[in-house]
């Protein structure tokens, strides 16, 4: 009995359990899917510095490298033979036109030259005598015209002795610096023997050679400039473009006068030509901001007004010793500056201007009109 009692207790709870299980189940609630509330995530961008540059208009130049030249330099030979007597001036003389630089031994020159006119006279005055006996029938003119054979040719002896006797003196043929001397006093000399150098820096010149490409951008006549090693730049205009290249090279022979009155110059030293080309617009930048895209393109990568990066080719313009201008970008453009290594043209990113001291603004105005002249 106790048994029988026992198991209906465990049914009714059973029963009890179930119902209230499907009570919950059937309540308007439990049709309704539950929803579990989202944070939305903040978007963020990675930072870079940029620094805005405005364009400006600039003169660019060709730039030719090349070298020191004198306008003009002979090789002062022997035009006499013997033993060298004087020597006037030195190596780093200037001299003048016509100054005697060397005296060579004339040996019996001079009494010849005595004979010589001596005979002149002599010749002279035979022909006199055989005119006046034509003009009186007493000579006929097979002798008269002998006589004045002998007299041209005691001239002509006198002529070349003369111009013997001046070949003994070695004189400038023009104004100079006089370099690598040959001889000393008592050296012999023949024919030819070369004797000292003579070299005109009024004016002087730079030499170089321009690439096939640009041939075009230089003509003779066009002003230009010439720069030195000691840095110094000199106005000037160029009086030489070859019409024939150099095989080797390909290139072309350029030539810069340069007007020079202190007559003071070096032979051979590096030296440039800077021609002036048509003004542009550019910027100053750092070659450092400077990169190849996939294609090999020369560019600079800037941030737009959506923020995002854009790579834009370049071509440069001019180079200097603070950076190198470049025209192609928009203008303004703000240039990444920090962080282009780690950002790809389209990406999007958070630009941090970098702000300009007055003192580099000033600097940069400098500039802009030191690249104007």
């Amino acid at each position: 009995m106790e048994l029988n009692r026992g198991h209906y207790i465990a049914l009714a709870a059973t029963g009890i359990i179930t119902l209230w299980m499907m009570s919950s189940l059937l309540t308007p609630e439990s049709t309704e899917t539950p929803t579990v509330p989202v944070k939305e995530k903040a978007e963020s961008y990675f930072s870079v510095q940029v620094e805005r540059f405005e364009s400006q208009t600039i003169v660019p130049e060709l730039n030719i490298h090349g070298q020191t030249e004198p306008n003009r330099m002979v090789k002062l030979t022997s035009e006499a033979e013997g033993k060298v007597t004087k020597i006037h001036a030195r190596e780093g003389d200037f001299v003048k036109k016509g100054q005697l630089i060397i005296e060579i031994d004339p040996q019996d020159k001079p009494q010849k030259l005595l004979q010589a006119k001596a005979l002149v006279k002599q010749r002279t005055l035979e022909y006199k005598a055989n005119e006046k006996l034509i003009d009186q029938g007493l000579q006929n003119q097979t002798r008269l015209a002998e006589s004045e054979a002998l007299l041209e040719s005691a001239k002509a002896q006198v002529k070349a002795l003369e111009v013997a006797i001046a070949a003994t003196q070695i004189t400038a043929p023009f104004d100079g610096i006089l370099e690598d001397r040959k001889v000393e006093v008592g050296s012999f000399l023949r024919l030819g023997n070369s004797v000292i150098t003579l070299m005109d820096f009024n004016p002087f010149v730079i030499s170089g050679y321009v690439a096939e490409k640009d041939l075009n951008k230089v003509k003779v006549g066009q002003k230009a400039r010439g720069k030195t090693l000691d840095g110094k730049l000199h106005s000037g205009k160029v009086r030489y473009v070859s019409s024939q290249a150099y095989q080797s090279s390909r290139t072309f022979l350029v030539e810069l006068e340069i007007n020079n009155p202190s007559e003071r110059q070096v032979n051979g030293v590096t030296a440039e030509i800077l021609v002036p080309l048509k003004q542009t617009d550019a910027i100053l930048i750092s070659p450092a901001l400077l990169s190849l895209n996939e294609s090999g393109l020369l560019g600079a990568k800037h941030v737009d007004q959506d923020q995002h990066v854009v790579f834009t080719p370049v071509e440069l313009v001019k180079a200097q010793s603070n950076g190198v201008w470049v025209s192609g970008l928009p203008n303004p453009v703000d240039v990444i500056i920090t962080g282009q290594s780690f950002v790809s043209a389209g990406e999007k990113v958070t630009p941090v201007l970098k702000k300009k001291p007055i003192n580099a603004e000033l600097l940069e105005a400098s500039t802009a009109q030191e690249a104007l002249k």
